[in-house]
């Protein structure tokens, strides 16, 4: 099985930008037997830009993913549960929808992955596929940022429906045996 990064393209420069959302969301509950604690619906401001482009994958300060993407997401896991979260820009008036998934935090790190001394860096990640299961997107555990992990065929009918913004970084995985997929 192919994995890879997901994350926002830095090309996209008018992507929007969350402000004064700590409060309102307390990143450790972006997790499932915590996410009661986040509100079903939520607006969060972002900075105003007359020139925002809403794009389909927003992965800072933690994932959101347009309603295209969450779509093919509950095709593949429907059990994952989302909250929803509209980005205002009250200053020019535009607002989007977007969907904040609970998705799992899996601890599959392989020893030969390279981590920042504090663990907010993934600098090379290996994947141990014998701790991934099914999931077709998940969040990597044990790290002080969130880091997505998403199964190819995940992204591919992400990318055939035309998600925009998504930056994308293969990742080697090695199976339980040490042997590379």
């Amino acid at each position: 099985m192919n994995y890879f990064l997901l994350e926002s393209d830095p090309l996209y420069t008018d992507a929007p930008v969350l402000r004064d959302w700590s409060g309102k969301i307390d990143r450790s509950s972006i997790m499932p037997g915590k996410s009661h604690q986040i509100p079903a619906r939520l607006i969060l401001d972002i900075y105003p830009n007359p020139h925002v482009v809403f794009t389909d994958v927003i992965d800072f300060p933690f994932l959101l993913l347009s309603k295209t993407c969450m779509d093919v997401i509950k095709f593949y896991e429907p059990q994952i549960v989302s909250k929803q979260i509209i980005l205002l820009d009250s200053e020019n008036r535009q607002k989007q929808t977007y969907h904040l998934p609970i998705l799992p935090h899996l601890d599959c790190l392989a020893e030969e992955s390279i981590l920042s001394p504090d663990r907010s860096e993934l600098k090379e990640g290996i994947l141990d596929t014998g701790h991934i299961g099914r999931d077709g997107i998940f969040h990597i555990a044990g790290l002080s940022r969130f880091y997505t992990v998403i199964r190819l065929d995940v992204l591919e009918s992400m990318l055939k429906r035309g998600a925009r913004g998504i930056k994308i970084t293969p990742m080697k995985a090695v199976s339980d045996e040490g042997r590379n997929d």
